[in-house]
């Protein structure tokens, strides 16, 4: 049963979870949270708990507080490249939002997060995204430019790529399927600058996509927005992913959205943030998601 406070004003009543979720998103917006802090160990030193759910294609998760001096749910898939026969698709939906879960479940995926930004009002995607060649969607007029200054694409034999946008734009750029996304993190093994602002500086959930110099594609999702996590920085998102031996990597959209799903019965496997609970629940509906599929022999 569902309690209230009272106001000294009869019949003026505020839900106590409605409350607690003002206090909450007050707490996690403030800057002193949101300071960086030292980690006693790097991202490749976590004592992961590791689980193969394919050839070549690993999950990994962790829950502790041994990076930045914060707790932290981290799930990451790490992918063979050499080894897996996997193909990547991009799922969306132009004229509805749907969960990551959905994508994932509706296209037979072995796994899946959620992809790059939308709008909530309209549900079409605010950045660019080409399929099979074709421009699906040529992105949203006044958007900042950090968030769309990388993309993760790949060819007609899913070779991965991390991209930086040229300055011409998207369309020119040469490749089958892109996703746009940003800021760009890791390019060429060098850590980019980042904005001094609240959506680079402060800790929120992250979702991101990495290359690394073994032939391995790393997809990551950091919770947030709660005691259990606390999300991490746009620094500290680059920062993990060079210690776990990105040379590429891209942020993609967060917050609400980040999303994991793994197949054979794991389900959601991250603690998404949109419902306010550290459960599996909380997913936002979203407008893409990256899937990784078996490969047809």
């Amino acid at each position: 049963m569902a309690m209230n406070l009272h106001t000294k004003s009869a019949g003026n009543r505020i839900d106590l979870i409605s409350f607690l979720g003002i206090l909450f998103i007050l707490f996690f917006s403030n800057p002193l949270y949101s300071q960086q802090g030292v980690s006693t160990v790097t991202a490749d030193q976590l004592e992961w708990v590791i689980e193969e759910i394919a050839e070549g294609v690993t999950w990994k998760k962790y829950l502790g507080s041994d990076l930045n001096e914060a707790r932290l749910s981290i799930n990451l898939i790490e992918i063979d490249l050499e080894q897996a026969q996997i193909g990547i698709k991009l799922a969306y939906d132009q004229t509805a939002l749907n969960q990551t879960s959905d994508f994932a479940e509706q296209n037979q995926a072995i796994a899946a997060i959620n992809g790059s930004f939308f709008s909530l009002e309209t549900g079409r995607s605010v950045v660019f995204i080409k399929e099979d060649s074709e421009v699906i969607a040529r992105g949203a007029s006044g958007r900042n430019v950090y968030t769309e200054n990388g993309g993760f694409g790949w060819d007609s034999d899913f070779n991965p790529r991390i991209l930086e946008r040229p300055e011409s734009g998207w369309e020119g750029v040469n490749i089958s399927n892109l996703l746009a996304g940003g800021p760009l993190l890791i390019f060429e093994n060098s850590l980019r600058e980042f904005n001094d602002d609240a959506f680079h500086q402060n800790r929120h959930p992250r979702t991101a996509v990495g290359l690394t110099g073994m032939n391995r594609l790393l997809l990551v999702t950091i919770d947030g927005r709660s005691f259990q996590s606390y999300g991490m920085t746009i620094p500290e998102l680059a920062q993990f992913l060079s210690e776990l031996g990105a040379v590429y990597a891209l942020n993609l959209d967060g917050g609400g959205s980040t999303s994991m799903w793994i197949h054979n019965g794991e389900g959601v496997v991250n603690y998404p943030s949109n419902n306010l609970e550290f459960d599996h629940n909380g997913e936002r509906p979203v407008s893409n998601a990256l899937l990784i599929m078996k490969r047809e022999e």
